[in-house]
This record gives C-alpha cells, structure tokens and sequence, in this order.
C-alpha cells in the first residue's frame, strides 16, 4: 500500500485496523505460549529471543534466565548452526532431524525443526524457531513417507491423514483431541466421522471443496465449524493436499480469531448506528429550533389573558419533548457526559411521575416521597431523567414487584467510603428503591459496565454511570438476601439560586431609554428559517447583525464589510466550508475576534465538547432565546 493511500484513510479506520492488528498478535502470542511443543525464537546472532512454557519446562528455566542465552551454551548440538542456516538459504523450513542431548543431567533423544522466520515489528530482520520433541531415551523410527516432506509451514495443532476414496481417516496426530474433544481412536475408527465431525450449515460446501482438491491434486484451505463432543462449535481452519491415494491435512483452532471478527463486526455496526443517530439528530435540530424559536417568541408577544397563550404554551411542551429525543440520539451517537448545570431534584422526579408509572407497568405502586425542603443538585437534566427511567424499566419484569419508592435527601460524607470514588462533603441523594426480587451478584456487577451492554436500558445505565462520575457523583445498586433492590445516585450539592427580589409595585418604570447599536455579528447557517430567527433576536437586543447562507458567502461579506466584525456565529456543519474552518480562516485575519459555534449534534466533531480554543463557544440546537442572548453576551465578553 502507497503511503499516499494510507494518510487518505480516516484515523477511525487507522485505529481500527491497528488494534486487529494487534489483537492478531496477541492471539498467536498467546497460542505459542499454551503449546504443549517447545518452542523458541532465536536472532540472526544466536541468542534466545523468547521462549514458551513448554520450552522452559523442558530445560528447568525461567524465562528471565533465557533472555539473551545463547542456544549454543543451552543446546550445544554440532549439527545446529549449519542447520539454521541451511533454513535461511533455502527460506523454508527444512526437515527435522534427531539428536542426542544431555538435560537436566540425564541423556535424552531430541527431534528438533529449524524454520527461518522475519521478526514481527521488523520485517527485514530474521530469526529462526526451534521446535523441540523430548523422544526419550530411544530414537523413534522416521515418519511415514506417506506425510508429505512440503507441508504448509505453520505451526500446526493437529495433522491427519485420511484415504481419498473412502475419506475414512487413516492416522491423527497432535492436539485433534485437545479441539473436538475426540479421541485419536474415535477419529480412525468411525467411517462416518470424516463428515460428521463438520457442522451441517458447512459441511456440504467443505465437502465439495476438499473432492475438488482430491480430483485436481491440488492444495486447498477450509475455514468451518466443527461439532465437539460437548455439542459446542469449534472454529478450525484445514489445509488439505492430496498426494496420490493420500489426503493430508493441518487443522489450527481459529475460533478466537473469528470472536474478533464478529466484534468488528459488530463494532461495525454500532457505527453505523451511531452515525445515522446522528445524522437524524442534527437534521431534526434544525426545524427544531424554527419551530421552537418562533413559537417562543410568539408566546412572549401574547398578552397574559390572552387564550392563545395556552395553545402556544402546548406547542412549546411538544417542542420540549422533541428535544428530549434528540438529545438521545445524540447520547447514542456520541455517548459522554453532557455538562452538569444546577436542577431542582424536586421538580425533575415530579416531572418523570408519568414516565416512571409508564415504565415499571400496571399493578405497581409508585411513590415518591419528597424530603420537604428544596434540593438542587449539579446535574444534566436528561441524562438524569433517563436514568432514573433506565432503572424503573428494568425492574418492570421482576416477579413480585409490586411497589417502587424514589425519595430524594441531602447527605454529608464525613469521610471516604470504600468502593466509592467520593470524597468527602455534601451529596444531594436519589434512592430507587423496589422490593422485587433481588438480582445476583454478577447481574448487579455488571449493570453499569461500559463494554457490549445486555440491552437499551442497561445501555444508558453504563452512559449514565460514567456521566454521573463525570460531574462529581457516583451510583450503587444493592440487594437484598431473597428480595428488594436499591439504586442509589450520589450527586453534588450546589446551594438553591437566590430568588431575584419581586419589584416594588409603588415603583414607578423609568421611562425606557433607546439603547446605542451594539457590537457588529456575522451570522452563517445554511438553514435560512434559522437564520432568520437568529437575525430578529439578535437585531431585537441592538446588535449589528450581518448574514451569509454558507462559509464562502461569509468569507465575501466579511471582505466587503467597512467596520469590524467583533463575534462569528456559525453552524458547525455546512455545505462546502465548514463553521471551524471558516472560524480559522477568519480568525487569522482578525485574532481578536469571537467565535461562537452552534450545531445540531455535537458529537460530529470530538472538539466541541472538549477544551475551545481561547475566544471560542459552543451552543448546541435546539437552544432558547435567552440562552442564544445570554451566551452571545458571554463570548463577546470573555
């Protein structure tokens, strides 16, 4: 692969294949280290490079006493040097041979199997395997010459050879019982298990494959499930060769292998969710905010005994409602913790009353029992609600649950707990607590794990988890002996806001003074209903308000622009320029300008919800109108 090609691929994909890549790695590691065959890589100089177990065992060492040994002083054999290096000449493993050998002190008979190798992380550098079998005190007669002399070089776990009429296996050596569970003798003496031994869904397509390879003399690889005595399937990849009347093949357990390439799959998949979760977030945003904006404007326009007022109140709880939504698909898309702000517990668990009763289901008392005080905790309200709802769902299929209690407190840790990450202080509490029957140690350990969750609840249960550590808090569930569960939410105290003090009504309005022009603001979005909202709110507060439809339209008004252009506000994602890149282009030009970055769906891009560069806000859609002021305020001041 040109390195060209490389540096055009996305680092998501770069990250991907790295880490199968090194998984692959990790797996043969581990597979030569479990071999029963001793076996050790030695470099071009001659010193041991690493060893497995079996290799070890077998010269009563440990691994650190091998690390840079050399083989001539751990296995003084004559015939050895010339024979690694008859395997780099030829490149190819060269036949075995036998050797006397003195270890630990008594003398045995080795068989040992040379093959020149290129060393893992540098290819152009080479090593040699050494393959060792202890053959006791007697040398063993050579192997049949019915084994071919150029079988595959790999290292195999198991060898058969069967006849190519009958396909009735003739001889099975290695670890063939070690992968089904089948013995040597099971294998030679059933006539049927030739195909029995090969799961149904592939054995007439490993059939075929392997008659091809007898009728053409040829080689040929197979990758299928095999039926192992437990009836569980094992992976296994065979090469077969047929050589005359002779079938040979090597089987190598790959089920490992394909684990990794289901989770890719699989990981695969959940991307491409994430990415259309997404999408759709971004794309309802937009008539989100229109509809949103215009209708909270229109509410503030009405009079108090106005009837249309209630109308108008309606569609900003549906709009409310949308928003939720799309804040959870923006949580699947991209999920993290969203920043915590000050929420009123008590309004929050009062609001969810509907949804909680919904969740866990008819025929189940819900009570919530408030603790008779105002309690604000440092949260993010949806996060919270969901989870919150997460759990009652969850529990809506226990036998016997008939009652669910939430109550609320505050609490003061005087000290660490075990097990828990809070430091000491002031803890706004929520407690959940249901006397269904109890869930088992490893259901309960594993609610809030963030890795291949059992479902949607227990999903946002493991994104709650680690928003709910992110903003200071930290939860625990816990069990009774037979029945009753408790989840407790730890989350930090922040003081209730200070109520602003009620006007005089004896006050007399001073007379309204017109407000000089404020500051100049270019305004970019692709969507013109948004634009146009953005416009009329920011022109309302006295701002000089320019706009363009797109980053190359912005680039033009900012040219022709006499004055300076103190803020840019922008939507992130765009036809053509990107807001970023436009912010960059514009910034260069005018260092002291503000940036304020708004979007529909903020996981697009990981920087904005990281650290802004200095001079640079974000403001997630839909957003409200005081938010939009309020925010706008704060930038150009910062």
């Amino acid at each position: 692969m040109e390195r060209a090609d490389f540096d055009q691929w996305k680092a998501r994909e770069v990250a991907r294949l790295l880490a199968l890549v090194e998984s692959e790695r990790r797996y043969y590691q581990e597979l030569v280290a479990t071999l029963p065959v001793p076996l050790a890589i030695v470099s071009l100089d001659g010193f041991v490079v690493s060893a497995n177990r079996a290799f070890r065992q077998l010269f009563l060492a440990r691994g650190e006493d091998l690390q840079r040994l050399s083989i001539d002083k751990l296995l003084p054999v004559a015939e050895l040097p010339a024979k690694i290096q008859e395997a780099h000449a030829q490149a190819t493993p060269i036949a075995p041979f036998t050797v006397p050998c003195v270890l630990a002190g008594s003398e045995r008979t080795l068989r040992i199997a040379v093959s020149a190798v290129r060393n893992w992380s540098d290819e152009n550098a080479l090593e040699t395997v050494l393959i060792l079998e202890d053959l006791g005190d007697a040398i063993p007669p050579t192997p049949p010459a019915t084994v071919p002399a150029d079988l595959p070089a790999v290292v195999w776990q198991g060898v058969w050879q069967a006849d190519t009429a009958t396909l009735r296996f003739q001889s099975v050596h290695g670890a063939a019982e070690a992968l089904t569970g089948f013995p040597p003798e099971h294998w030679t003496g059933h006539a049927e298990f030739f195909e029995q031994r090969i799961y149904d869904e592939d054995r007439a397509r490993v059939l075929a494959l392997y008659r091809t390879a007898i009728e053409t003399g040829s080689e040929a690889s197979a990758e299928f499930r095999a039926v192992s005595t437990s009836g569980a399937l094992v992976w296994l990849r065979e090469t077969v060769r047929a050589t005359g009347t002779t079938l040979t093949g090597v089987l190598t357990d790959i089920s490992r292998r394909k684990e990794l390439e289901r989770q890719l799959l699989a990981s695969s998949r959940i991307d491409a969710l994430h990415r259309l979760a997404g999408r759709l977030a971004h794309d309802l945003n937009n008539p989100l905010m229109i509809v949103q904006g215009y209708t909270e404007e229109m509410f503030e326009s009405l009079a108090a005994d106005d009837s249309r007022r209630y109308d108008t109140n309606e569609i900003l709880k549906a709009a409310e409602r949308m928003r939720t939504l799309t804040s959870q698909l923006i949580d699947f898309a991209h999920p993290q913790a969203r920043p915590a702000e000050s929420v009123d517990l008590g309004v929050v668990l009062a609001a969810l009353e509907t949804r909680l009763a919904q969740a866990v289901g008819a025929g189940v008392t819900l009570e919530l029992t408030p603790p008779g005080y105002s309690l604000w905790a440092s949260a993010e309200r949806i996060q919270l609600e969901d989870l919150v709802v997460a759990w009652a769902g969850m529990r809506a299929g226990a036998p016997d649950l008939t009652r669910l209690t939430v109550s609320w407190h505050a609490d003061t840790l005087t000290e660490s707990v075990a097990g828990s990450t809070l430091p000491p202080g002031r803890y706004a509490c929520i407690t959940l607590h249901d006397n269904g029957q109890s869930l088992d140690e490893p259901r309960r350990a594993g609610l809030f794990e963030a890795v291949l969750p059992s479902g949607p609840r227990t999903d946002t249960l493991a994104r709650a988890y680690a928003a709910v550590r992110e903003w200071g808090g930290d939860i625990a569930a816990e069990s009774g002996p037979t029945a009753g569960n408790t989840l407790a939410i730890c989350l930090p105290f922040v003081a209730a806001p200070a109520q602003a003090p009620a006007s005089s009504p004896a006050a007399e309005a001073p007379a309204p003074v017109p407000e000089p022009m404020r500051e100049t603001i270019l305004v970019v979005d692709d969507e013109p209903g948004i634009r146009g909202l953005i416009r009329k709110i920011l022109r309302r507060e006295h701002y000089n308000v320019l706009e363009a439809g797109n980053g190359e339209d912005a680039l033009t008004v900012a040219l022709s622009h006499a004055g300076s252009i103190h803020l840019l506000l922008t939507d992130v994602i765009m036809p053509g320029l990107s807001g970023p890149e436009l912010a960059r282009r514009m910034c260069e030009a005018s260092p002291e300008l503000k940036v304020l970055l708004i979007s529909g769906y903020s996981g697009e891009d990981p920087t904005l919800t990281e650290k802004l560069p200095s001079g640079y806000a974000f403001l997630p859609k839909p957003f409200t109108l005081g938010a939009l002021v309020s925010t706008v305020r704060e930038t150009l001041d910062s």
